[in-house]
């Protein structure tokens, strides 16, 4: 009977063991970035690299993105503000641009056309205000001027002390 109760005890301490080590792993595998308008969240991907290190092809991580949420690329009217809230720390600099893609995810102009954009932060929250991108108006396909054609690729580089964070999104809107 001793025995029983000695396996049976240490089956469930070791259950509980592998539960709580789980739960470890996943909160850290939580996203520590939310990207969000009007209380929906937009699909975002983060990616961690280290300092001093650039990247090589923009359009491969919109591309990537892309195929995992081709059907529920959300749409945003223009005028509307994004939020982007950080759960543990604001980035120490940061850079975000603006690129027009085609229907793939591919950058559909020279990386030169990305436009440059300020957001503005208080305490661990950012916001922008969808504006139009210029570059939206150099297609000469009439169908990529009809409401919510216009692909829209963000690329927000964070950078803190010892780390820079790629964060990526993907929104439908209108050209103008």
């Amino acid at each position: 009977m001793k025995r029983i109760y000695i396996v049976v005890l240490s089956f469930v301490l070791l259950l509980v063991l592998t539960i709580c080590d789980r739960e470890e792993v996943s909160s850290t595998a939580m996203p520590e970035i939310t990207i969000h308008m009007d209380g929906k969240v937009i699909q975002s991907q983060i990616l961690s690299r280290e300092a001093g290190i650039e990247l090589d092809d923009e359009s491969t991580l919109f591309q990537a993105l892309m195929k995992d949420s081709a059907a529920s690329i959300p749409y945003v009217k223009l005028g509307e503000t994004i939020h982007i809230d950080f759960d543990d720390k604001a980035p120490d600099t940061y850079e975000v641009k603006d690129y027009i893609l085609d229907d793939e995810g591919r950058l559909k102009y020279d990386e030169r056309m990305a436009k440059p954009l300020n957001i503005e932060f208080a305490d661990r929250k950012a916001t922008f205000k969808l504006e139009a991108n210029m570059a939206a108006f150099l297609s000469s396909n009439s169908k990529d001027y009809e409401p919510g054609a216009t692909i829209r690729g963000f690329h927000l580089t964070g950078k803190w002390a010892d780390q820079t964070k790629d964060i990526i999104f993907v929104l439908r809107t209108d050209a103008k």
